[in-house]
């Protein structure tokens, strides 16, 4: 009886651990900006390791053209062994990482910065940042069916103090990050509300652009065709209609996230998680009581 709940037990820890690794599995989207031109357009970067400096990492060996040799990452003894990022997609300068609309990563460094599915992160470099600096751009979207309204807020920061301050990202150019298609300009506020491009990828200003979950805009020419002429769908005959629904057996309303929608940000696997360990739960006091029962006869 021990040898058996002893089995159990093992088995069920290590369904636990192993499902745990999966669950903490994640996509985020990726931006890569030089000198103000995209380089990689909110991008998708799956990572079991949820900081930013694994997503770095993972992005340069999905994306760029010479792999991890584009980055140089990792503890510096002449900055008291803080972690840095002093090489990025090829360029030896110290670049700007924005997470959401987060103040850009320095504290904590990319090491232990965490993340989480669906994060938009920007990655900005100058190769030239003394005479023309980088600009750290952070983006939110609002999505109200085929529009999204966009806030670009702009992060500067003090050499004196090492501290930031926000100012809106105004008079901004808004266009499709993967067509190049103009959509509007950035208010007074940072703000410009847009249809969403079939691409649903949003650029800022060239140094920033986000991933927008919503129902996109069709492309000029994806129009539903007309239907040709005879081509109606016939009037039901006499006595063929639908009956009307008895009370209470109207269609429930769809579950939050159940909507039509356009392509949407990966989840991770929790549920899946939950149910197996569940499951599993299950099949081990059903071994148990089988034993129980066995042993008394």
């Amino acid at each position: 009886m021990r040898k058996v709940l002893s089995l159990a037990v093992v088995l069920t820890m290590l369904l636990v651990l192993a499902g745990s690794a999966l669950a903490a599995e994640a996509t985020v989207y990726v931006t890569v900006s030089i000198d103000g031109e995209i380089k990689l357009a909110a991008a998708p970067v799956t990572v079991s390791e949820l900081t930013v400096a694994a997503v770095l990492k993972e992005a340069h060996k999905a994306y760029y053209s010479g792999g991890e040799s584009g980055l140089t990452a990792g503890p510096d003894p002449s900055f008291f062994n803080m972690y840095m990022v002093s090489k990025c997609w090829g360029v030896e300068q110290i670049p700007f990482m924005i997470v959401n609309d987060n103040e850009p990563v320095g504290n904590p460094t990319a090491d232990a910065y965490a993340v989480k599915d669906g994060d938009n992160i920007v990655i900005a470099i100058a190769t030239d940042p003394e005479n023309a600096p980088a600009k750290a751009i952070a983006l939110k979207a609002d999505v109200d069916g085929n529009n999204a309204t966009i806030t670009a807020t702009e992060w500067v920061l003090d050499f004196m103090t090492f501290t930031y301050s926000t100012n809106p990202y105004a008079n901004a150019e808004v266009f499709d990050a993967e067509t190049g298609a103009s959509l509007g300009t950035t208010d007074a506020n940072g703000k410009a509300t847009v249809a969403i491009p079939a691409s649903g990828k949003i650029a800022v200003g060239g140094w920033a652009a986000i991933a927008v979950k919503g129902t996109a805009a069709p492309a000029p020419g994806d129009d539903a065709p007309a239907p040709a002429p005879g081509d109606d769908a016939p009037a039901p005959a006499p006595g063929d209609d639908a009956p009307a629904p008895a009370p209470g057996d109207d269609a429930p309303a769809p579950a939050p996230g159940d909507e039509p929608a356009g392509p949407s940000l990966p989840r991770t696997s929790a549920d899946g998680l939950y149910l197996t360990v569940f499951g599993l739960l299950l099949i081990t006091a059903g071994v148990v009581l089988f034993r129980r029962t066995k042993l008394c006869r």
